[in-house]
């Protein structure tokens, strides 16, 4: 290999390198839990005998409230 395909194959590495740590992203606690909750409902739903997804979506939103009470109902 060639000087010069060594440093193309340097900087290659290294915009790869860069691209891949920054095109990460971090999953707060919040919404993992939203995340958890809407899988449940949708599991919950199935099993039912229901249509997923809901054909009124509003009905999918998760307020503060109903999301700490399923989180605690699964402790």
């Amino acid at each position: 290999m060639t000087e010069a395909e060594k440093k193309v194959r340097e900087y290659l590495a290294k915009i790869g390198r860069r691209g891949g740590i920054t095109s990460r992203r971090e999953l707060t606690k919040s919404h993992a839990r939203q995340m958890v909750a809407i899988r449940e409902a949708k599991r919950a739903a199935l099993k039912a005998g229901k249509a997923w997804p809901p054909r009124d979506r509003k009905l999918l939103t998760l307020s503060q409230s109903s999301l700490s009470s399923f989180i605690i109902s699964r402790l």
